[in-house]
């Protein structure tokens, strides 16, 4: 008598609600933290940005453009993300190879972005730290609600 094969092909399982938001919220605020590396190595500090909103001058693009950037980005990732997560259902098994070039893209763009991450100049670094954590704060929001309005019901 033959013994019956167990059955080994692929069940689909979904993934739980809450580790859909929690990988969203985490990857918007990486993507968001990344950019305002980005930024503030190009001359967008945060903090000094804020010099220009309370001077005579009328307001500009220059001085609300890093803030706007930094939230969109972080909406835009965390949708993104959340909308794979909630739509793939796992295992992944076909998505290997495409999974492990993009790994490979995100740690070089990382090690990129961390050369670059260094101290504004003439910034006081409660000022510093007061801006940083203001646009994490905005950016966790975005990508909360980024991830929100895009996880399949």
């Amino acid at each position: 008598m033959q013994t019956p094969r167990p059955d080994l092909s692929p069940t689909s399982t979904d993934i739980p609600r809450g580790l859909i938001y929690t990988s969203a919220l985490t990857c918007g605020v990486l993507a968001a933290l990344a950019l305002q590396i980005y930024l503030n190595r190009a001359g967008f500090d945060l903090v000094g940005l804020w010099g220009n909103l309370l001077s005579a001058k009328a307001l500009q693009l220059r001085t609300a453009g890093p803030w706007w950037a930094t939230a969109g980005l972080a909406f835009l990732v965390s949708g993104a993300t959340a909308a794979v997560l909630s739509r793939a259902p796992l295992p992944w098994r076909r998505f290997r190879l495409l999974r492990w070039l993009a790994g490979a893209g995100i740690v070089a763009l990382l090690a990129d972005v961390g050369h670059m991450a260094a101290a504004p100049e003439g910034v006081s670094v409660g000022g510093n730290v007061a801006a940083t954590l203001g646009a994490l704060g905005l950016a966790a929001l975005m990508a909360l609600f980024g991830a929100y309005f895009t996880v399949r019901r």
